[in-house]
């Protein structure tokens, strides 16, 4: 099998994941979000946001070593799950003994319980069968499919389940805890092929690492500066809501066009660094990620106030305005993501951490010029998603600079993707206001979206407006994928 015919199984696997990934998440989310409160959200944020910060420290990008290595053997693959289950342990270790001195810098002594809970997770994490790492490099996704998909449906019902039960933050932890259970069970259950304890050759996984655990830790610093700045403006509850909303809005980015950049990420590696066929490989990635990614951050300013009213609840709607400011982020957190992985995939590894860097101190610039100007979490929503533009077109300069990809190749597949969902935005919002019920305005204002982007997406294919290769693989890609659902259906 080709690896173009991998790539197309691969994302229609992940497809199939991320949608169902996509539809738990979501119901979870407006479940748990009538069942709790903004300050649960935000006790579990900042319960997250502490580990989130140990596991950086701890990051030595295994998966990612094993996946761009080239002619990797099943002793690289031991070396980095044997590598990354120690790290994992030493991280647990260090946040459990840790507690007691996080839970007193929030001023939450009574969360020292939950966050000895949860200082078990990465250790969990890492048990998980380190064979998934050999599925990915092959662009093999069906078993890991099923294994993340029944286990954030397991998670997920967790959740749920303790929230009708306790009514409070602690639902998430015991949520969180078993979804990561099952996948660990489940990696095993499903999957056959073990990988085994070993450290030979870790001195060059070594030479990898340094760099990803420094690239990670100043990235959770640039990705979660504002929620750490939500909290001194509206307190916890104000940082439950900010981080609630942010979820909400990403979700279409973390369940689908972050994993389908891992598929891309795979097949940029195999290729030849700076090869014509490894830029044309980053160009034709790059226009799916806009042409997924536009529609739905526009599509956010025309759902917000209803989405919350119907789906959310009232407690909420004080936090309808940060939602639809936060729609952006969908697309500067998608190709951020995906400009990381390209250079993690091309052996850039050390210029990825310069680049991490210096989009670091453009954000906390940023943030420092323009922190007198927010007065409530809208303004910082506004900062965040122009902080998210600026980072976006730095790593475009970077990936040029580094002669990895031009810039007019990385930006131009984006011009038509953002005419198009402009259109979309304006020509919706132009439609008669028809007196049905709230709920099916929403679900028409959604379908009446998507016709009007599609129509004008088709347009641009037909007539070469991403570019002549670019639309030409659009084509093939469509027919690629038609081709491959018609097969699975019948």
């Amino acid at each position: 099998m080709g690896d173009k015919s991998k790539i197309i199984q691969g994302i229609g696997w992940l497809v199939i994941l991320n949608w169902t990934n996509r539809l738990l998440g979501f119901f979870s989310i407006i479940i748990l979000a009538r069942l709790l409160t903004p300050e649960d959200f935000g006790v579990m944020t900042i319960i997250l946001l502490a580990l989130q910060l140990t596991e950086t420290f701890t990051n030595i990008g295994s998966e990612q070593y094993f996946i761009q290595k080239n002619n990797a053997t099943k002793g690289d693959l031991n070396c980095a799950w044997s590598s990354n289950l120690i790290i994992k342990f030493i991280t647990s270790l260090a946040f459990a003994l840790f507690a007691p001195y996080i839970a007193t810098l929030f001023n939450y002594q009574h969360l020292i319980p939950a966050l000895l809970t949860i200082a078990f997770l990465p250790f969990v994490n890492a048990l998980s069968n380190g064979q998934i790492y050999q599925y990915k490099k092959d662009l093999n996704y069906k078993k890991f499919v099923l294994v993340s998909a029944v286990s954030k449906f397991f998670g997920s019902v967790s959740a749920i389940v303790m929230a009708i039960m306790l009514k409070n933050y602690w639902a998430l932890i015991i949520g969180t805890m078993v979804g990561a259970a099952a996948y660990v069970f489940l990696s095993y259950f499903i999957i056959k092929q073990r990988a085994s304890f070993a450290l030979k050759d870790w001195q060059q996984q070594f030479q990898f690492s340094k760099w990803i655990i420094l690239k990670s830790l100043v990235g959770h610093i640039r990705a979660k500066f504002d929620s750490w700045f939500a909290i001194n403006i509206q307190g916890i509850s104000g940082l439950g809501g900010y981080n609630l909303a942010k979820d909400l809005v990403l979700l279409p980015s973390r369940e689908l066009l972050s994993p389908m950049s891992e598929v891309f990420f795979t097949s940029i590696a195999k290729t030849e660094n700076n090869s014509n066929n490894q830029k044309q490989q980053i160009s034709k990635s790059i226009t799916i990620i806009y042409i997924i990614g536009f529609p739905i951050a526009f599509g956010w300013s025309l759902i917000a106030e209803p989405f919350v009213h119907i789906i959310l609840g009232d407690k909420w709607v004080p936090f309808i305005s940060t939602i639809s400011a936060l729609g952006l982020l969908v697309v500067t957190f998608s190709v951020g993501n995906f400009i990381s992985q390209v250079m993690t995939a091309t052996g850039h590894v050390k210029q990825l951490f310069y680049y991490d860097v210096l989009t670091l101190v453009f954000a906390l610039l940023s943030l420092l010029l323009l922190a007198s100007s927010i007065n409530n979490l809208t303004d910082m929503a506004n900062i965040r998603v122009f902080i998210g533009i600026g980072i976006i077109f730095i790593g475009a300069l970077w990936l040029s600079f580094l002669q990895i990809i031009s810039l007019p190749q990385f930006l131009k597949p984006a011009l038509f993707s953002l005419f198009c969902a402009v259109v979309m935005n304006k020509l919706v919002l132009l439609l008669p206001i028809i007196n049905f019920n709230a709920e099916l305005n929403l679900m028409l204002t959604i379908v009446a979206a998507f016709f009007i982007y599609t129509i004008c997406l088709l347009i641009g294919c037909k007539f070469n407006a991403f570019g002549y290769n670019e639309s030409a693989f659009l084509r093939s890609l469509g027919w690629d994928l038609r081709k491959w659902i018609l097969n699975k259906t019948t």
